[in-house]
């Protein structure tokens, strides 16, 4: 009998707890005639919605993948229920594991982990109690990467592994009694925030000195937007602050559309020496002050990105009633012509060309570009649709495209197909 590299078991296609029940015993029968190999490296079971009932069966499988089959790889995600599944202290301690991804599975702070070959730890679903993460943390002395997802209960993170150089935060969910986050991770070189936030909930950057790439995803909800918008306003400011160091800089759609308004009452963003910009945006012509105030403050800029994230009615109808479309135009025209991008060669633009009302204002932003990036060398364009290079209208634009002037003589096109 063949050994198999992994065992995979998914419960979404149990539509009733009698099917449940016999894919628990059908796991629990495999896991019997697989406990004498040796070489399996991943266990992966989800999808399963927590009962009491189903405990001792977990408990056999976070046995299995830790003690048994010693596998490297263990992913052990639980459906949300009324009930809550510990994860089991005998599985606190192994010297094998080296990915770990573990969804509504409560840790318990008491005892000690000794996770000693752990170099990436995904928690998600779950409330963290304090003190855990510390404890967990002081067990992982090789950790790499900690990414915590849709999470509540601390107030503080603190980081002090030299090696912990990656931190990925999803959708924080706080209570009442804890809408800040601070976050002290002195070494952590890679910090990436995403996913929804609820009103009144944020992370503070209280140390991040060793920063070089902020992955800023994500999108701040409020019940009622229009009355928190200095809220917002003033959280960006805050967060943005924070990253200015970062020599790569990547942001959500949310941040341009609040730093465009914030740009038009008079606020610039920090000067910075970052190499690297990624931005995610509708490409709505009203975004341009955020865009250009970004390239303005990013003097030593070799690579930018603008990923199209597709037209948002709610958002262009925001920045209407916050912007005054006239002034907008007329700070593009005349205040932005100054000044050049003496570092940037190379420039890509990733689905940002679909319908001619879009087009009409990608259009004008690349002729803004190809104006003041006097050491462009390659400007990538990656289309939306599959058949957009036969139709008429981009046939039409990629001319004009071709026939703007260029600052840089060694400046060219590619265009490129998507990937699917």
């Amino acid at each position: 009998m063949s050994v198999p590299a992994s065992l995979r078991y998914v419960f979404y296609h149990c539509k009733t707890k009698e099917d449940t029940l016999d894919k628990v015993a059908l796991i629990n029968r495999e896991l019997y005639s697989w406990k004498s190999c040796e070489k399996i490296r991943k266990f992966v079971a989800y999808g399963i919605k927590y009962e009491e009932c189903y405990a001792k069966d977990i408990d056999l499988w976070v046995h299995f993948a830790t003690k048994v089959a010693n596998v490297e790889e263990f992913f052990l995600g639980i459906m949300p229920g009324d009930q809550k599944y510990e994860f089991p202290r005998f599985a606190h301690k192994n010297g094998r594991l080296r990915n770990l991804t573990l969804r509504h599975c409560q840790l318990n702070p008491c005892g000690s982990f000794h996770w000693s070959s752990l170099v990436s730890l995904s928690i998600g679903l779950v409330e963290l109690t304090d003190g855990v993460m510390e404890t967990v943390l002081s067990g992982c002395p090789n950790l790499e990467c900690l990414e915590l997802f849709a999470f509540w209960g601390i107030q503080r993170l603190e980081i002090s592994s030299v090696k912990l150089r990656n931190l990925t935060i999803e959708s924080y969910l706080g209570m009442n009694h804890d809408p800040w986050l601070e976050i002290f991770a002195p070494y952590v070189q890679c910090l990436e925030l995403k996913g929804l936030w609820r009103s009144g909930l944020r992370i503070r950057l209280r140390n991040v000195s060793s920063l070089v790439t902020a992955l800023l995803h994500l999108h701040m909800a409020f019940e009622d937007e229009k009355r928190n918008l200095d809220s917002q306003y003033s959280y960006l400011k805050e967060l943005l602050h924070s990253v200015a160091h970062a020599e790569n800089l990547e942001l959500s759609p949310w941040c341009i559309k609040f730093m465009s308004i914030l740009e038009l009452k008079g606020w610039q963003f920090p000067p910075s020496t970052r190499k690297f910009l990624r931005l995610g945006a509708t490409l709505d012509r009203l975004e341009f002050p955020g865009i250009c105030s970004f390239l303005q403050s990013s003097s030593d800029l070799e690579t930018l990105v603008i990923y199209g994230s597709g037209y948002n009615r709610i958002s262009h109808e925001l920045l209407s009633k916050c912007t005054n479309e006239d002034e907008q135009r007329r700070k593009f025209e005349m205040q932005y012509c100054n000044g050049s991008f003496l570092h940037l060669k190379t420039i890509k633009f990733i689905y940002c060309f679909g319908p001619p009302s879009i087009n009409k204002s990608v259009l004008l932003l690349v002729k803004y570009l190809l104006k003041h990036a006097t050491a462009l060398e390659k400007f990538f364009i990656t289309n939306s649709y599959k058949k957009i290079d036969v139709s008429g209208d981009f046939v039409r634009e990629k001319q004009e495209l071709l026939s703007f002037p260029r600052s840089s003589p060694r400046a060219s096109f590619i265009f490129c197909k998507p990937k699917y």
